[in-house]
């Protein structure tokens, strides 16, 4: 894993990639800690966060999309699986890598409240509080994109698709509550919903009838339960979709100025689910 991890590692700063990045959200970061902190009078560089965060919505896709994509295509991957080294011992030592990078800015910005104290009193727990949870943020929003860049060959689409993802993830509030709240229009988009995750099924089994048997018992179980009881289903999308709110539970834990461990958990959860997605993506392809 060490030997990928510095292989990635040496990748990312050898070209502009890792040094674009960087230099983008602390280029974000730099002007909102200024306009509201420095200029606005408010020694909290917390505040800045929920704002500059709108940055990793291009700045994460831009540093995953290469992970596998480009292995991918350039068939650099076959090298990789002729080690001796287990699939996720491969995944994790390009998650790592990829984490080092957004770490480094991340470091930086730990600088921000000690500039900020020269000029008022700052909340030192919950400015590193919020810096830490941002980080934990990332490494969701990392893994999320990682999936994405396993699912193809080509760079690009794996950039569109992460962020697409991401863009989701940040609207999901706004979706959410532009979607009916009837009973029905929840049956009818956990249907939709059922039908991707089928199709999400076929690709990784590559079975018809093992994904058409799937989504036929999800169905099933959705529909019983409108059934029995249908005053449930009012409104239950909504809060489905807001379940995907990456941004949102972030900018909720940062307004509270405390340190949220449920989020953390919920950060964590999502970076290892799909960490452990990408790694049975990885593992089919090295099988095949």
């Amino acid at each position: 894993m060490i030997a990928v991890y510095k292989k990635e590692l040496n990748a990312y700063f050898s070209n502009m990639t890792g040094y674009i990045a960087i230099g983008m959200i602390l280029a974000m970061t730099g002007v909102f800690v200024k306009i509201l902190s420095l200029d606005g009078h408010y020694p909290n560089m917390a505040a800045a966060l929920p704002t500059a965060a709108i940055i990793l919505l291009l700045a994460v896709p831009i540093v995953t999309m290469r992970s596998f994509a480009e292995e991918r295509r350039q068939r650099t991957d076959l090298l990789l699986y002729t080690l001796p080294i287990s699939t996720t011992q491969i995944v994790m030592g390009k998650y790592l890598a990829m984490m080092t990078v957004f770490a480094v800015p991340v470091g930086v910005m730990g600088l921000y409240p000690l500039i900020l104290s020269l000029y008022g009193t700052v909340n030192f727990a919950a400015s590193y509080a919020s810096l830490l949870l941002f980080l934990f943020m990332i490494a969701a929003m990392t893994a999320v994109c990682m999936f994405t860049s396993s699912l193809t060959e080509s760079q690009v689409i794996a950039a569109v698709l992460g962020s697409g993802v991401l863009i989701l993830c940040y609207f999901a509030q706004l979706l959410a509550g532009a979607l009916p709240t009837t009973a029905i229009a929840s049956l009818l988009a956990f249907t939709a919903l059922i039908a991707l995750m089928a199709l999400a099924v076929y690709y990784f089994v590559k079975s018809f009838w093992v994904a058409f048997c799937a989504g036929v018992v999800l169905e099933a179980g959705v529909v019983l339960s409108y059934l029995f009881r249908e005053s449930l289903f009012a409104g239950l999308f909504q809060k489905a979709v807001s379940v995907v709110a990456l941004f949102d539970i972030f900018n909720a834990a940062v307004n509270s100025q405390l340190f949220d461990l449920t989020a953390v958990v919920y950060y964590l959860s999502i970076a290892v689910f799909f960490t452990f997605l990408t790694v049975q993506t990885v593992e089919k392809r090295r099988y095949a």
